[in-house]
């Protein structure tokens, strides 16, 4: 995706002032999401949904007419630690990030309707 910064390495979001999604760092990328793939950064951009009604915006999403996916910072610290796949026929796959190991693990399988 075009709108997406790719950092090189984890270090990178060391000089950032990172905080919390909507911290009051001040830094014009304290609100965005990070998803961290192998040696790369993406910068998903600010949050723009409050995915568990606790008053934070803490989740985006990205989509085409085929597919919807929902990025989830789910303990705020910025990185994004749960995806949420949506496709047309109502199918739903939820997957966590395992913070020990860094590997994504399927969490939940579904369908709406």
């Amino acid at each position: 995706m075009n709108d997406w910064i790719d950092l090189t390495g984890e270090e990178s979001l060391n000089d950032s002032g990172q905080g919390a999604a909507g911290g009051s760092g001040g830094h014009p990328l304290d609100d965005h999401l990070w998803l961290f793939d192998g040696g790369s950064v993406w910068d998903l951009g600010p949050a723009q949904l409050d995915a568990d009604a606790d008053g934070v915006a803490d989740s985006l999403t990205r989509g085409t007419a085929a597919h919807l996916t929902v990025y989830t910072d789910t303990d705020l610290d910025g990185r994004v630690d749960r995806i949420t796949e949506l496709d047309p026929s109502g199918h739903c796959a939820v997957s966590d990030l395992d913070p020990a190991t860094g590997v994504w693990q399927p969490t939940q399988l579904g369908r709406f309707g």
